[in-house]
């Protein structure tokens, strides 16, 4: 008589875990803004390359003229 009732608690504590209620899962992260990265290349590029033509100006001129 023991060991069925024995047996009988453990069934009973194995079927607890399996119908428990499970928490749910964390709601996903939210994405970064959208920040564009192709905006202003072209304008970025046109300034780089005046910059570049005054910095090559202004050295060769140094170097000329002293």
């Amino acid at each position: 008589m023991m060991n069925k009732r024995l047996i009988l608690l453990l069934v009973l504590l194995s079927f607890q875990n399996v119908f428990s209620d499970s928490t749910p899962p964390p709601p996903p992260p939210t994405p970064p803004p959208g920040l564009p990265i192709d905006n202003g290349v072209v304008a970025m590029i046109f300034a780089g390359l005046i910059f570049g033509y005054y910095i090559v100006r202004k050295f060769d001129f140094k170097k000329n003229y002293l």
